[in-house]
């Protein structure tokens, strides 16, 4: 690691500012390309207050959210078995996807139809099948699911530490506790990056910076609100331990009610949790990044518990909670671009709360774009444009 304060005019082809999975993964390609780079970050090498912490994240291609996200996760799922293939720590977990709901759900429907559109792996089942296949779960039976075998468990700090720690070993340097206070045109074609004693003049900037951003590109502010969300990790019962040993998917669960709830096992030594929250409930605004996190309530424990009590009968009601943050778009999905107001300045942000599975083929998106002004890919879908004229003024 470099210390700014000490080396106050610093150069490098690139900067990224912000060190969470979409930072380290465009460090990774960046370092990859023979870029020299430099990455800095507000927080320390584990922070706790942006969105890439924790143990566990689900991937998952039979995409209720839309089809037009299928390349970046197609190119993602090879980027995310590279990357456990070239490391010394496990980063999936072939835990496969479960998603139930009434068979009008719109996550029933949208998975299934973007798996059949796209030629995704998947099997549909009845409440009846879901309880013969995977006993852990215990489905209305009304309702049905879509199982998609390649779906995967992400290990979420191994990930990130991996892609950070392979960036180091090809020559980028890091800088913890390094908040930037702008970021602006240089001269030459550079961009001047300026923090509390220190500036940095490179050649671009990659602003991966989560909640933060806003305060950092006033141009996407207006397109762009931190919201806090509480998660739950609860105990479970020793037949819910032994389904885990024997093999537990990652699901999704639409309730009647609109509610979605996702989960994921995890194993901490030798216990395991069953980590659990809601995706569009419980969410609330937050308008401190820098400050500490509200707790989560008892009552939204006890609200997600409920929620998901029946489907799995071996989840007991005690947990331990954390809040963590989205990132959060209008229209819930990724702004990526280059800055009107910077040149060399690109960003991706507003990853919405499932945005982490997506890191690799970002990163990639983020290094082209940075080094070629060529993302290599079609993002115009997650383009700034698309909130209308003047988005970018």
């Amino acid at each position: 690691m470099v210390s700014l304060t000490s080396a106050s005019n610093a150069t490098c082809d690139v900067l990224v500012v912000g060190l969470g999975i979409m930072g380290a993964s465009a460090m990774y390609q960046l370092t990859q390309r023979g870029a020299s780079v430099l990455g800095v970050d507000s927080g320390g090498p584990t922070n706790e207050l942006g969105s890439s912490h924790g143990q566990g994240r689900i991937f998952r291609r039979a995409y209720w959210e839309g089809e037009h996200f299928l390349p970046l996760l197609n190119r993602s799922l090879v980027g995310w078995r590279e990357l456990h293939d070239n490391s010394h720590d496990p980063i999936v977990s072939e835990s496969g996807g479960l998603f139930i709901g009434a068979p009008t759900s719109t996550l029933i429907r949208g998975s299934r139809s973007t798996a059949i559109h796209c030629g995704i792996e998947h099997e549909y089942l009845s409440a009846a099948q879901v309880g013969r296949r995977f006993p852990a779960f215990s489905a209305d039976a009304a309702a049905v699911a879509v199982y998609e075998p390649e779906a995967l468990t992400l290990l979420a700090n191994n990930a990130r530490l991996t892609y950070l720690s392979q960036s180091t070993r090809r020559g980028a340097r890091l800088s913890y506790g390094s908040s930037v206070r702008s970021i602006a045109a240089g001269g030459r074609e550079t961009v001047l990056v300026r923090g509390d004693g220190w500036q940095v003049s490179c050649g671009a900037v990659v602003l991966t910076a989560g909640g933060w951003i806003p305060q950092l590109l006033p141009e996407v502010a207006p397109y762009v609100k931190p919201m806090r969300i509480p998660v739950f990790s609860f105990d479970i019962d020793d037949g819910l331990h032994r389904h885990i040993r024997a093999g537990f998917p990652a699901f999704l669960f639409e309730a009647d009610c609109g509610s979605l709830a996702y989960g994921l096992a995890e194993t901490r030594g030798s216990k395991s949790v069953v980590k659990v929250g809601f995706h569009n409930r419980q969410l609330s605004p937050l308008d401190d990044m820098h400050g500490p996190r509200r707790q989560p309530l008892d009552q939204e424990r006890l609200d997600v518990w409920a929620a998901v009590a029946s489907l799995l009968p071996g989840l007991r009601a005690s947990a331990v909670g954390v809040s963590c943050v989205y990132a959060m778009s209008r229209d819930e999905s990724f702004i990526i671009g280059e800055a009107q107001a910077v040149p060399g300045l690109v960003y991706a942000s507003a990853c919405s709360g499932h945005g982490f599975k997506f890191a690799p083929a970002i990163g990639e998106v983020l290094a082209g774009l940075a080094l070629d002004k060529d993302a290599g890919a079609d993002i115009s879908a997650f383009s700034p444009d698309r909130f209308g004229v003047g988005a970018l003024s």
